[in-house]
């Protein structure tokens, strides 16, 4: 059997988010731009001392179209460091490194320009043949396409999604075409798939995401489909592997939960192995407070005493009600916090009320989440017409969030 070859899959590095940390006055950078770049260094140590044969990044490299030329800097210095160690890397283009302009350079087209030896970049649908030292494998480029370059056709939502859909399609369908059949083939997308979970991501892309069927990659053509785009590692298709990496560090508190790292993958034709590798990444932490009995800041103390705070990214959240909001103590409590975290992103309070004074004395606190919304609705005249439509988006999204292990 031939030796197989082996791939990193990564994508989703954004490099350049600066929320929840401050600038480092002894070096210049934003310290969440050294966790970032932190993180990736230990995928490249990984590589190197693996001798993989190609990195495979899924798209958004940085956090926006145009990074400062100190994240450029440092993201190129990574890259050069794998490709002087042998290790092919290949990038296609995702949505945070598109400009809306067609004509406009994405900001990792540079080494395209710079012809950089083991490196190739793809904005647009491509077939490359990379050659390692294990063998040579063949990657089909499905790169992020915005609606708004595809010229779509249709009137409404449903048209104008089915013609993205159809357009995007007929493209992979082309390039399946052109493809070797001989060679263990990758097919790397930046794109939602219909069925994935989303991540933290999912609140910016809502009513203008592109969504594409499983369909069109679980097909015996392909040996592996690399996704990037949605932040939350997962696979939605064994034989062929159809795999989000993933974002390869933690962007914000809806990631708290989530394992970071980068999948690494062995590939022969017909056949891809591959295994999730977690990285160290800086933690998150919500801290839940019940301070409806006794004293909030006692309780929050002790909640803070309790853990290891040191290198994380530390928010509170306090129920207690609104006659004890003084006796929380916030100042004192900030305090103690920025001596025990490396960074306080805030201190939430949630106020709870007297339940003798509700506005609805049909709620109580023996209902769950559905209940009481559906309470709330039949209390209101004026959704008397729309009763029946809200309370079934109200069970689909109460669904949705129990999916997402938000509740």
């Amino acid at each position: 059997m031939t030796e197989a070859i082996r791939l990193i899959h990564t994508g989703d590095l954004h490099i350049g988010v600066q929320n929840y940390g401050r600038m480092d006055s002894a070096t210049g950078y934003h310290t969440r731009l050294k966790d970032f770049l932190s993180t990736l260094d230990k995928l490249v140590d990984y590589a190197v001392s693996n001798e993989t044969d190609a990195v495979l990044i899924c798209g958004d490299v940085f956090k926006n179209r145009e990074p400062d030329v100190t994240q450029q800097r440092e993201f190129a210095k990574r890259i050069k460091r794998l490709a002087d160690s042998g290790v092919f890397v290949y990038i296609i283009v995702g949505n945070h490194d598109l400009h809306n302009a067609a004509g406009k350079a994405t900001s990792v087209e540079i080494y395209d320009v710079l012809d950089m030896p083991g490196v190739t970049v793809r904005r647009k649908p491509e077939i490359d043949v990379i050659r390692t030292k294990r063998g040579s494998l063949q990657v089909i480029a499905l790169p992020y396409l915005s609606p708004s370059n595809l010229s779509v056709e249709g009137t409404t939502i449903e048209e104008i999604s089915l013609d993205i859909r159809n357009k995007i399609g007929k493209m992979l369908e082309a390039l399946v075409a052109r493809m070797d059949r001989t060679l263990p083939t990758v097919v790397m997308s930046h794109f939602s798939l219909i069925g994935a979970a989303p991540g933290s991501e999912k609140s910016i892309l809502m009513g203008r995401e592109i969504m594409l069927p499983v369909s069109f990659f679980n097909r015996p053509e392909f040996d592996y489909v690399a996704f990037g785009h949605i932040h939350k590692h997962q696979v939605l298709w064994e034989e062929p592997p159809v795999v989000y990496c993933g974002s390869l560090d933690r962007v914000d508190f809806n990631e708290e939960k989530e394992e970071k790292g980068f999948v690494e993958v062995f590939l022969r034709r017909g056949e891809a192995q591959f295994e999730f590798v977690p990285l160290d990444t800086r933690p998150f932490k919500t801290l839940y407070i019940d301070a409806r009995e006794g004293d909030p800041y006692e309780k929050a103390l002790e909640a803070v005493e309790r853990e290891d705070l040191k290198e994380a990214i530390v928010k509170l959240k306090v129920m207690l009600p609104a006659d004890k909001l003084s006796s929380l103590r916030e100042r004192e409590l900030y305090r103690l916090l920025r001596e025990k975290a490396f960074y306080v992103a805030g201190i939430e309070k949630q106020i709870t009320s007297d339940n003798s004074r509700t506005r609805y004395p049909g709620i109580n606190e023996q209902m769950d989440l559905e209940e009481a919304v559906a309470e709330y609705i039949s209390k209101k005249e004026e959704y008397r017409p729309i009763q029946e439509k809200l309370l079934a988006m109200n069970k689909e999204l109460i669904a949705e969030l129990k999916g997402e292990g938000i509740l």
